[in-house]
């Protein structure tokens, strides 16, 4: 390719959305190198002579299991300098063997192109997924199973750093930066202790909490 923002949305559009065979073995014949790579949640094609064939195989794949595949290009962003490429991207998707409507998810996608002959060809992929976005692809009814789940553990590990911080800011007001500790008066520091318990977030009581 000679213009990849030009060029590019088109062709990844004839690569997840084209229903015809002989167009996506010309498109990625056409458009990838030899030992062109691909890395994706699902499947790994490393470069090397013969590559390509295998990235065929997966392009194939893909299609044959979801040839209802409907692909959106939102956001394209190509680094002149670095010849690299990051495309967001949506698209519905079913399994031809799962009794579901399709789904719409959505992945960001890095490109990076080499250049022969004056001409630009992609030689490496890598495809990113959210975790409920990719079981779309095994088990769609999962999905949002998926989902809850990444949310009850976002909400674990925000009560987790409560607790730490909670209990850091008491330690250290008894036991770490306490005058009251120095002086020997147990009860103010005490007090400020359980103050620490209750009071809202703020940078001053968070002054001496660190991580590590």
């Amino acid at each position: 390719m000679e213009n990849p923002e030009q060029e590019l949305p088109g062709i990844l559009h004839l690569l997840t959305s084209s229903k015809a065979a002989v167009v996506l073995h010309q498109t990625i014949k056409r458009y990838y190198t030899p030992d062109a790579s691909i890395r994706h949640p699902l499947t790994v094609v490393k470069s090397g002579p013969t590559s390509r064939d295998k990235l065929l195989g997966v392009f194939e794949w893909y299609r044959v299991i979801s040839p209802g595949t409907v692909a959106t290009i939102n956001e394209f962003v190509y680094d002149k300098e670095k010849k690299i490429a990051f495309i967001d991207i949506s698209q519905t998707f079913k399994l031809r063997i799962v009794p579901s409507s399709p789904r719409l998810s959505r992945l960001i996608t890095r490109i990076k192109l080499v250049e022969h002959d004056k001409l630009l060809y992609i030689k490496e992929q890598e495809d990113f997924f959210h975790p409920d976005d990719i079981m779309k692809y095994i088990f769609p009814p999962l999905a949002p199973v998926v989902t809850f789940s990444l949310r009850a553990v976002a909400l674990g590990i925000w009560i987790a750093s409560k607790i730490y911080l909670t209990f850091t800011m008491a330690w250290l007001a008894i036991f770490g930066i306490s005058d009251d500790v120095k002086q020997g008066r147990m009860s103010e520091a005490m007090a400020g202790a359980q103050h620490a318990f209750t009071m809202n977030d703020d940078d001053e009581r968070l002054k001496g909490v660190y991580y590590g």
